[in-house]
């Protein structure tokens, strides 16, 4: 009789287990399909962060393949002739992976052309924002509140206290500014300071400054202030004066590449951003 009833104990607890395990792959399946459609459906849910990955990947692999590039399925871009610069980021592999129908996989399908062009058109207005900053077009002759450069001034105190400059090889000895033709407008946190990241746009200005923006890695993102987060969409500004272009280690990037830059970490006290300027090492990773 204990044989039999542990017997049936036994095949209870398989089952009540293989059901458990049934209800809970099928929730996650449907959490992962109500995800899924939730974004598809609703493209402005693409965050600006997004779209900065997504361009970078794309100017990244418009320099190292050209127009020709095919679509990478996954990482959101490709196919760079023409208009049609945003490939389906990995629509093909969808149905095997969350095990949806075909009726599914269709109804996603018919909000990809939809997604592309969000995308498209976010990453142009990114491009246009980045050239706005780089240019300083919307800076000229406006002057910052008071409460914001109270503001500035406060965290700089914070940030020359918090972070000390660095030593070495690397760095450079005497006037610091020397070159910068806006010299006394720089206000300096860090007499050498280095950093890593994606270039995202670049503009040899008309003072002579070949200037980018840089797209930190993530332990040099306390080297950009509020203002690099609403003027320069997040982007540290690096600036590298005249006398310094031809120097045997400075390399002049292009949009895409990953470089390590050393130089005067600063702040630009009209614009209240933070920049490394002049900036007199730019190595490409």
């Amino acid at each position: 009789m204990d044989v039999k009833r542990n017997i049936g104990t036994s095949k209870f607890l398989l089952v009540s287990i293989f059901s458990l395990g049934l209800f809970f792959s099928y929730a996650a399946n449907n959490m992962l399909l109500i995800k899924i459609s939730a974004t598809v459906n609703d493209p402005f849910q693409i965050s600006n962060g997004q779209v900065k990955d997504n361009y970078l990947a794309y100017i990244q692999e418009i320099s190292s393949k050209g127009s020709d590039s095919e679509c990478h399925p996954g990482i959101g871009v490709g196919v760079l002739q023409g208009d049609d610069i945003i490939c389906n980021p990995g629509l093909e592999n969808l149905q095997d992976k969350a095990e949806l129908d075909d009726e599914i996989v269709d109804e996603l399908s018919k909000n990809i052309d939809k997604d592309k062009q969000v995308l498209a058109d976010k990453f142009e207005k990114l491009r246009e924002r980045m050239e706005k900053a780089i240019s300083e077009e919307e800076e000229e002759g406006i002057t910052l509140p008071e409460e914001i450069k109270k503001k500035i001034d406060a965290d700089d105190v914070q940030a020359i206290e918090d972070h000390e400059s660095k030593e070495g090889g690397q760095c450079r000895d005497g006037d610091v500014l020397d070159g910068a033709s806006n010299a006394k407008d720089l206000k300096v946190l860090a007499e050498c300071q280095d950093a890593v990241g994606d270039v995202m746009h670049t503009k040899k200005m008309d003072d002579g400054d070949y200037k980018f923006l840089l797209k930190l890695d993530e332990q040099y993102q306390f080297l950009i202030n509020d203002q690099n987060e609403e003027k320069t969409d997040g982007f540290l500004v690096i600036e590298v004066v005249p006398k310094d272009q031809n120097l045997q280690n400075i390399y002049l990037p292009q949009s895409g590449d990953k470089v390590q830059v050393w130089g005067a970490w600063v702040t630009d006290e009209p614009k209240g951003w933070h920049e490394i300027h002049p900036t007199w090492q730019v190595v490409k990773q």
